[in-house]
């Protein structure tokens, strides 16, 4: 009996332990079904395993697939190695001849090249390319130095000719590191090639055809970024034309040329960028760059410089009418063509080039007499021109001028001598003309009331060359009728010009008070001298009477200008 009531026990358990685990299944189901209904939050990435982990690769190392890629694309690069030396083996054993040879060597070079644009892969274009230049470069240079089995000449149109292959080439797929290495070596090789053949003026027109190529690229609307090579290229090469060929004696083993054919050469760098800026600037309205800035004015520098040189002085008129032409051009773009505040940069460049030109022209054309008439024409011209327009280069420009007209007069002279050296007669009709310039300029801006503060300054050329030439003319005029009175010596001579120089001071900052700021720099610049001048002078040559009167108008002078330049807003 008592075995059968274990036995049912055991039973008992069995079936509680069965119903247990019958719960806990059925609870997990209806968890499952209920998390199915609920809105799911957002699943969380799951971690990585361990494992998975220490089989990706480090960082920083390049990918296997990458590596496998690059090493067929060097391996035909070497294979194209191995072609191009197997022509050179066939041009040096003598069994071919060797201009097919040679014209088979710059078809595969340009094969290569072709091939370079043709890829979509980075690293195998830029390979292929180099591969290209890397052929072609050396057998240049072997075909023309060493085996001279080519002229210079061909290899300079080669030259030319593989720059506009790879031009085209680039701008189909709009490329820039492939011009880059291209136009790199050719430079390269042109320059290699003038020092080993010394022929200048075929490689020398081989780089400004490059330029030109390059050039007119851009103006297609190619942006470039190599522009600077060919450019650099083309002024050194010219510039070494110059040197060698446009001396009276070539050196031995340089083909001298015709002085026409020189100053040819000269007026091709500046045509190339010429007209390549000033269509990119005026046609296109695009904001010129520092590198057409730069390269613009060391063109037409060189070029001025090689073709004056060439010709012995004997084509100054003619560029000098070139010049005021180009000057008149520039303008137009200033007042008409970049008038908009969104083509400053511009406006200001062309002003600048206008400026230079005229100048630069009219020292050019014309004789010392009309020179001066003409600047001074000038500078009244602009000074109207700019109250009208208020552009800022305009009054530069008025005071520009005057600057240059004094640089060929004989005022500064003039007033030199009144103030510090041997008293003068009179000024001749010269320094009259820039002095009333001067005048007429100043007269002409004061009507401008718009100018205040800073730009006042733009006045202060010609209100200096107005204001000394009266000192200097009054210092003249008051020995001349003292003279006549007395016997001046040195002592009197050193007080008169301090205390017309004190005077000067003194009126200038009385009528600075009316916000004409230059008035005020000029008047403290005639302080300025006036120290000097008692050092070097007055305690030099001075006797006591007349140290007295010049120590007490200079020190009247300091104390009375701070007060007289001193405007009511000031105060």
């Amino acid at each position: 009996m008592p075995q059968a009531v274990d036995s049912l026990t055991s039973v008992v358990e069995q079936l509680g332990d069965r119903l247990r685990d019958l719960e806990s299944r059925i609870a997990s189901l209806e968890s499952f079904v209920i998390a199915e209904r609920l809105p799911q939050p957002e699943a969380r990435p799951t971690p990585t395993p361990l494992v998975a982990r220490r089989a990706s690769p480090p960082r920083g190392l390049p990918e296997l697939e990458s590596s496998a890629r690059a090493f067929p694309t060097v391996g035909k690069a070497v294979l194209g190695f191995a072609g191009a030396f197997l022509l050179r083996a066939l041009a040096e054993s003598g069994s071919v001849p060797k201009l097919p040879v040679l014209i088979i060597a710059i078809l595969y070079a340009c094969f290569w090249m072709i091939w370079s644009a043709r890829t979509n892969d980075r690293f195998a274009s830029v390979t292929y390319a180099v591969t290209s230049t890397l052929i072609l470069s050396p057998m240049l240079w072997e075909a023309t130095v060493r085996f001279q089995s080519m002229p210079a000449t061909a290899s300079a149109s080669i030259l030319v000719a593989f720059i506009v292959l790879t031009l085209v080439l680039a701008s189909r797929h709009d490329l820039q590191v492939i011009p880059w290495i291209a136009t790199l070596a050719s430079a390269s090789t042109a320059v290699a090639l003038i020092v080993g053949t010394r022929e200048l003026i075929p490689l020398t027109l081989a780089l400004l055809a490059i330029a030109a190529a390059v050039e007119t690229s851009a103006c297609l609307g190619h942006e470039l970024t190599f522009r600077v090579i060919p450019a650099m290229a083309a002024d050194f090469t010219l510039w070494l034309s110059l040197y060698i060929l446009g001396s009276e004696n070539v050196p031995e083993g340089y083909r001298s040329v015709a002085p026409s054919t020189l100053i040819a050469v000269c007026a091709l760098l500046p045509a190339i960028y010429g007209i390549g800026v000033t269509f990119r600037m005026f046609v296109q309205r695009h904001r010129i760059s520092i590198f057409e800035i730069a390269q613009l004015a060391a063109s037409f520098g060189l070029a001025a410089f090689g073709i004056l040189r060439a010709s012995h002085n004997a084509a100054a008129p003619a560029l000098g009418v070139l010049f005021l032409l180009l000057a008149g051009i520039s303008y137009w773009g200033t007042l008409s063509r970049f008038a908009a505040e969104s083509h400053t940069r511009n406006r200001r460049v062309s002003a600048t080039w206008a400026a230079a030109l005229l100048v630069a022209g009219a020292f050019l054309l014309l004789p010392d007499n009309f020179q001066i008439p003409f600047l001074c024409a000038a500078a009244l011209l602009t000074a109207v021109l700019y109250t009208r327009t208020a552009k800022l280069s305009l009054g530069l420009h008025a005071s520009f001028y005057l600057a240059a007209a004094v640089s060929v007069s004989s005022l500064p002279s003039y007033v030199w001598n009144s103030l510090a050296g041997t008293v003068p007669a009179s000024p001749d009709w010269r320094a009259w003309t820039v002095a009333l310039s001067a005048a007429l300029c100043y007269a002409v801006e004061s009507r401008k009331e718009m100018d205040q503060g800073r730009r006042r300054l733009l006045w202060l050329v010609p209100a200096g060359i107005a204001a000394f030439t009266i000192a200097g003319w009054a210092v003249a005029a008051t020995v001349r009728v003292a003279s006549g009175q007395i016997e001046l010596a040195a002592s009197h001579l050193s007080m008169i010009r301090t205390v017309v120089i004190c005077l000067l001071a003194l009126v200038l900052g009385v009528a600075s008070r009316r916000r004409h700021l230059e008035l005020r720099w000029i008047a403290y610049a005639a302080v300025a001298l006036g120290t000097l001048k008692l050092v070097l002078e007055d305690l030099r040559f001075g006797n006591p009477a007349s140290l007295v009167v010049s120590f007490v108008f200079y020190g009247l002078i300091l104390i009375l200008l701070p007060r007289m330049t001193r405007t009511k807003q000031e105060s």
